[in-house]
């Protein structure tokens, strides 16, 4: 009888939440998941919090409730592919690391609760958005990281490229010049000359009108005592890099630009660490982007936002 009566209670409980949730607008389905309208509103509502302790997700001013709902349908995907790695963030991982902040911070959980309650937040609002910002950190390496390589070229054209006008750099290149006589190819199409080099690099094939190119390895060669043009030629051009193409002293010229070094880098030095973070953390946005719109097609997803 005590058994009957348990079924009877747990049943009118769920029929309760379940008519609760019906009363409520569904904004979306994912899976065996529920997100209503309401929830979303709470989340607008609660941005000062969510910002403030999960800013790689928050990371606008303002949202609207169909970007709202897209980061909802976001951690729902990402708690399925942790849970696929065999990775939960358990209750009292959660409780550990807001106990490491309160230590840090030098305040007690009646300061926290207090600090909460006069941002329009409750405790386990503050809770659930921490385990959300564990789980994408970890979804972040483990997952989007190990697909993403910023080389020392990426850092070192980015900081060319911000730096362009400073007259103060002065760069040295390794460098190979591909050569062909004026006499021998009198009316120059810039743009086939740089198609013809590029497959050239690729295959070692030649169209027969620039059989006579040369190939010449420039080493080591610094910016100071070369012509003007060729010096604004290859400032332009990114290591890794074939330069648009020119013609000087009776030669049309285009140079593979193999190596582009700062002759002073104290410069570059101070700045690529933050240089190379930047771009990384482009990538992760980007990466991150195409993962979850290949993943929406391996989960059953509907929206009525």
């Amino acid at each position: 009888m005590k058994f009957l009566n348990i079924i009877i209670t747990f049943t009118i409980l769920f029929q309760s939440t379940a008519q609760a949730k019906l009363l409520d607008k569904i904004s979306a389905i994912v899976d065996d998941n529920i997100i209503t309208l309401s929830q979303i509103v709470r989340v607008g509502k609660n941005l000062a919090i969510k910002k403030n302790v999960a800013p790689m997700i928050y990371d606008k001013a303002s949202f609207t409730n169909e970007e709202i709902l897209n980061i909802s349908v976001n951690k729902l995907l990402i708690r399925a592919k942790l849970a696929e790695l065999g990775y939960t963030i358990a209750d009292d991982q959660v409780e550990a690391q807001i106990k490491g902040n309160e230590k840090r911070l030098n305040v007690d959980r009646k300061a926290l609760m207090s600090f909460l309650n006069q941002q329009g937040s409750t405790f386990d609002e503050y809770f659930e958005t921490l385990r959300e910002a564990i789980e994408y950190s970890y979804f972040i390496s483990r997952v989007i990281s190990p697909n993403i390589s910023v080389s020392e070229q990426d850092v070192k054209n980015t900081y060319f490229k911000k730096n362009i006008k400073d007259s103060r750099l002065n760069f040295k290149y390794t460098l190979i010049d591909y050569a062909i006589a004026v006499d021998v190819l009198p009316k120059l199409d810039k743009k086939q000359m740089e198609e013809v080099v590029r497959q050239y690099r690729i295959n070692g094939n030649l169209p027969e009108a620039y059989s006579t190119l040369t190939a010449t390895n420039l080493d080591d060669i610094s910016e100071e005592g070369i012509a003007i043009e060729l010096k604004n030629l290859l400032k332009h051009t990114d290591e890794g890099s074939i330069s648009l193409a020119s013609t000087m002293n009776g030669q049309h010229h285009i140079f593979y630009v193999a190596k582009k070094d700062l002759v002073e880098s104290e410069e570059f030095t101070k700045q690529k660490d933050k240089i190379h973070d930047e771009l990384f953390e482009v990538a992760v946005k980007s990466e991150a982007l195409v993962w979850f719109e290949r993943e929406r097609n391996k989960h059953f997803i509907k929206y009525s936002l």
